[in-house]
């Protein structure tokens, strides 16, 4: 294809973005066009959401998939470590990345899609371990094992701040758990989901682990997994209002609940 070939499918590329956005936005032209293809990225071994060990790369990358298929978008989804993949979207070298949960330093940093899912972050002790009953504000001394590339949840930053443990990084979160289970490490941070799940392919009872904390609201953080882009992005307020609106098609429809339910999950609240 010629010079002048390739100009013109970019420039056909670009108006059918600003086509897309028109229907979305009921008639008012958005600012900027969405790029054609949208370049995200998301990562592996983050059960049910992310893996390669789940159908169609797990719920998050499903859901997505079908938000973009909704918007007539195509899109290209890499597959690579959790912190390139968010290093490559802060710089604007992608379009964007997901799932994430919001945390401070994030939402200075990037723009968030509505929530993909809902999960609960809680900190898990080996079963049969007087640190498994005991209330937050009696650990002390622990290491805590957090996967690369993610942040505290607000029940370990709390630890953390008050110097109740010692924070160690494993490579992903089935490593912290084998950590755990090996009497390497006491604590574990993850969501319930993935703490499970991961002791059914450990083929070990899942009883083996234990939420520390019971049902104090101190000991878990319930939050949001979202779609996320750069801040200096140029198109990513409009990237985001219209992965939004797609989303909202989904629920509407009834997609978004039936993706969800593929893998054991509901709708998230909001």
């Amino acid at each position: 294809m010629g010079a002048q070939g390739i100009e013109g499918r970019h420039r056909f590329a670009k108006l059918w973005a600003y086509g897309i956005l028109w229907g979305l936005s009921g008639g008012a032209l958005a600012q900027a066009p969405l790029p054609v293809p949208v370049q995200l990225s998301t990562g592996d071994d983050y059960p049910p959401f992310a893996s390669k060990a789940e159908a169609d790369g797990g719920a998050a990358v499903a859901l997505v998939k079908a938000v973009f298929a909704e918007l007539k978008l195509p899109i290209t989804v890499d597959v690579e470590p959790w912190t390139r993949g968010k290093t490559r979207t802060l710089e604007a070298q992608i379009d964007g990345t997901f799932p994430y949960v919001p945390n401070p330093e994030r939402l200075e940093q990037f723009r968030y899609s509505r929530p993909l899912a809902s999960i609960k972050i809680r900190l898990f002790a080996r079963q049969g371990v007087p640190l498994a009953s005991l209330p937050m504000a009696l650990v002390n001394g622990q290491t805590l094992c957090i996967a690369r590339g993610t942040a505290p949840a607000a029940p370990s930053r709390r630890l953390l701040e008050n110097r109740q443990v010692t924070q160690v990084e494993g490579s992903d979160v089935a490593t912290c758990l084998k950590l755990l289970l090996a009497r390497r490490v006491d604590i574990v941070q993850t969501h319930e989901q993935i703490a499970y799940r991961t002791m059914r392919q450990f083929e070990v009872p899942a009883d083996s682990i234990q939420p520390i904390g019971g049902d104090d609201p101190r000991s878990f953080e319930e939050t949001g997994l979202h779609l996320i882009v750069s801040r200096s992005l140029p198109h990513g307020a409009e990237l985001i209002d219209a992965f939004d609106k797609g989303l909202a098609v989904l629920r509407d429809n009834g997609r978004f609940a039936e993706i969800l339910s593929r893998y054991g999950l509901s709708l998230p609240s909001s």
